[in-house]
């Protein structure tokens, strides 16, 4: 299986530096965050250190207003929209979305189903599959997925989304056959701490053993940084980035299935 990593990773160096470190620590591929305003000269950058793309993370400025009625949640899928466009002209094959935010959302509505729906439809014309991912509310996924049937509507998974805000929810056995990219990180269950596989809590044997039971993801991708705020985070202080890259490499492939 290979192996990716999201192109921020906590050390402020200029993305080309990055992008090389992380070809040089091992790993195949990249996500791209695609929020930065030049974004559109990244995946030439990638390729050209010999990274291939797993796909790129859309914004998710106030995703919550996709499901009420408003000038706010045109906007928001007008880009998602233009992010799947994007993707179609740089070869990019997925896109992951939020669909709500980290708060509570509003209920399921009529708007914010036509919406999703039109994003689906969008994708599916421009082949570019789309992958929503579980945050810490799972009813709108659920509608979703047992409601759209496109091949192109995908599911992202957030290892460390599941083990902080739905432990029990098991989101590989409601959603796995309709999996499309993995966001791979750890934490103590208590907070999003983004940590390297191991160094939390997560029972990795058991997302392992999910994972196989799951439609095959071509990348195993971490979506690994620190917060020197947060006392787990510490022990990464005096990793430069080429360590810690290096460190996230072997991880990536203690877990891969």
């Amino acid at each position: 299986m290979k192996t990716g990593i999201f192109s921020w990773f906590s050390y402020s160096l200029p993305l080309e530096e990055r992008l090389r470190l992380i070809k040089d620590a091992g790993f195949d591929a990249v996500s791209l965050w695609w929020g930065e305003e030049n974004r559109r000269k990244h995946p030439d950058m990638a390729r050209k250190v010999g990274l291939e793309i797993d796909n790129i993370h859309m914004p998710f400025s106030h995703p919550n207003d996709l499901w009420t009625d408003g000038l706010a949640g045109d906007a928001y899928l007008d880009m998602l929209i233009s992010c799947v466009r994007d993707c179609a002209e740089y070869g990019i094959p997925a896109a992951v979305a939020h669909i709500t935010g980290f708060s509570e959302p509003p209920g399921i509505s009529a708007i914010g189903v036509e919406r999703v729906n039109r994003l689906i439809d969008f994708a599916e014309n421009k082949q570019v599959y789309l992958a929503i991912e579980n945050l810490n509310y799972l009813e709108h996924l659920d509608y979703i997925f047992q409601n759209n049937h496109s091949e192109y509507l995908g599911f992202c998974y957030d290892s460390g989304h599941e083990h902080c805000f739905h432990p029990e929810a098991d989101c590989l056995s409601r959603y796995g056959g309709r999996l499309r990219a993995l966001q791979i990180d750890d934490n103590c269950g208590d907070h999003d701490t983004h940590l390297l596989p191991y160094d939390g809590t997560l029972n990795w044997d058991s997302v392992r053993e999910r994972l196989k039971r799951c439609r095959e993801a071509q990348y195993l991708t971490l979506e690994v940084d620190f917060n020197p705020k947060h006392e787990k985070s510490r022990i990464y202080e005096t990793l430069s980035a080429a360590d810690f890259l290096r460190a996230a490499y072997e991880r990536a492939r203690k877990v891969a299935y």
